[in-house]
């Protein structure tokens, strides 16, 4: 068994899987960037018609609050300096995706749609403004409307990455950008950006069986808040191991990219497949590993393998007995692949992540 500092040092290894950039992409030839000037109401616009995809709700879990939009709408009244934004634009369709500048770029739009919420009531913004309800802006006060059309002719910089959405090249050095540009205290992981770059009907399906109170459960879950998209996360690994782990060539992040790329928007039969492969397999993991328990701790490199070796066996795991399945599990955790010094060894390399697959397929096999 591990000493508490031997499994927080493995953890720490597992959690920085969560945001590694195996990426050395450079700029495509093809892929252009260039910088323009739109004002306000232009990106308000484009937003409303659906030509600008911001996506607060996939892309990032945490999002600025009241005093941080508040700041940032007491910056353009003062017509202070904005950093500039950064978009993607893909030429074949004429699609605008948000880069970098999500949080201003939605306190835009809830400021000019006039949201109903109150500015707050701080030191450092402009009392006229401070602790106003914003949608007095657009329609009630004569007073501040005059605040409201400032902001709405306001230009502000944008740097626009002229792309193509299909182009595999294009994508991955987006997902470059994502890494480099959020790179603060609050960056986004990778599974965020994925949200973001690979949005389709495979994305909404991993957020769906995410929801899963089975799935919940054996990955010691109450809900899905607060956990940052890492339960989509590791239903992708499962999936694209589940289906393609011999091609495992190293590269996590790039692997994943691949894999929903490839499977963007599938067909329903890949869908319906992929529902009855995940409910399968979380029912054995459920009652024949864990017998219904939850536990407060457990190996994301051993949970993913353990999801990966029953996947590729349920035919034969559903005809044996309950006991016989949690013995195949007890002899996974007692491998080799599975010893504290092989996951220190690091776990996103190919011999590590192919050691561990082909053992679990193997031990469950029987």
């Amino acid at each position: 068994m591990a000493t508490p500092t031997i499994q927080s040092d493995i953890e720490a290894i597992e959690q920085l899987t969560f945001n590694e950039s195996d990426s050395v992409e450079f700029p495509p030839s093809d892929m252009i960037a260039y910088n323009e000037l739109r004002s306000c109401a232009d990106l308000f616009r484009m937003f409303r018609e659906g030509i600008l995809e911001i996506r607060p709700h996939f892309q990032r879990e945490v999002v600025w609050q009241g005093p941080a939009q508040t700041r940032f709408i007491d910056s353009l009244v003062k017509q202070l300096p904005i950093p500039s934004m950064c978009f993607s634009l893909d030429y074949k369709t004429q699609k605008w995706q948000v880069i970098d500048g999500l949080q201003r770029m939605w306190s835009i739009v809830r400021f000019l749609r006039g949201d109903s919420w109150r500015l707050s009531r701080l030191d450092d913004v402009d009392p006229s403004i401070s602790g106003q309800f914003v949608p007095d802006f657009k329609d009630a006060k004569p007073s501040l409307r005059k605040y409201y059309d400032l902001i709405a002719n306001l230009t502000l910089p944008v740097t626009v990455l002229r792309c193509d959405y299909s182009k595999r090249s294009h994508m991955e050095y987006l997902f470059t950008i994502f890494h480099r540009l959020n790179s603060g205290a609050a960056r986004l992981n990778n599974q965020e950006i994925r949200n973001c770059i690979f949005s389709g009907s495979f994305n909404n399906f991993l957020k769906e069986v995410d929801g899963d109170q089975v799935w919940l459960r054996i990955n010691g879950r109450s809900s899905r808040e607060g956990d940052r998209y890492r339960g989509q996360e590791l239903l992708l690994r499962f999936f694209a191991f589940h289906d393609n782990y011999r091609q495992y060539k190293g590269g996590l992040a790039a692997f994943l990219n691949d894999y929903m790329r490839e499977h963007r928007e599938p067909g329903e039969e890949f869908l319906t497949d992929k529902k009855d492969i995940f409910g399968r397999t979380i029912q054995l993991v459920d009652n024949a590993v864990f017998e219904g328990h939850t536990e407060e701790r457990r190996s994301i490199s051993v949970m993913e393998a353990t999801l990966v070796g029953i996947g590729l066996n349920l035919d034969h795991l559903e005809a044996s007995p309950k006991e016989r399945i949690r013995e195949m599990y007890d002899e996974l955790l007692k491998s080799e692949e599975f010893s504290d010094a092989k996951l220190r060894e690091g776990l996103s390399g190919a011999p590590r992540v192919l050691g561990r697959m082909t053992t679990a397929e193997e031990t469950f096999s029987g």
